[in-house]
């Protein structure tokens, strides 16, 4: 008995990290490509301007000095960690992500938003 309560204690703390989680500031629900064209310009827009349109996001720095900011909507990268709960669930399932590329100098290189059709 003492095995089935560890389980439903495990797969109630799964259920609860496994909901939807998002990066940002909450706007990447709503955001769609006419929105994302005005507020990310490549060539113009900075890091400083990117934060304060769609908040903090999970950030890589390459050791050239470019870096990719990520934006995303859907299951938390934490369920594919979980034993038996990244069988039927895994981060790949997102909804909805926001990638930017900046380069050296902290402009805007490049964008992509991807959404997964419902």
């Amino acid at each position: 008995m003492r095995g089935g309560t560890h389980l439903a204690a495990l797969l109630a703390l799964a259920t609860a990290l496994s909901g939807c989680a998002s990066t940002g500031n909450g706007k990447l629900p709503t955001l769609t490509p006419a929105r994302a064209a005005q507020d990310i310009i490549p060539g113009k827009s900075t890091r400083a301007d990117i934060e304060a349109a769609f908040g903090k996001a999970a950030i890589t720095t390459y050791a050239d000095g470019h870096e990719v900011w990520l934006y995303q909507l859907g299951l938390a990268k934490l369920v594919d960690s979980l034993p038996y709960v990244n069988l039927v669930l895994n981060s790949a399932d997102n909804k909805k992500e926001l990638s930017i590329l900046f380069n050296r100098a902290g402009i805007v290189k490049k964008y992509q938003l991807m959404e997964e059709p419902l």
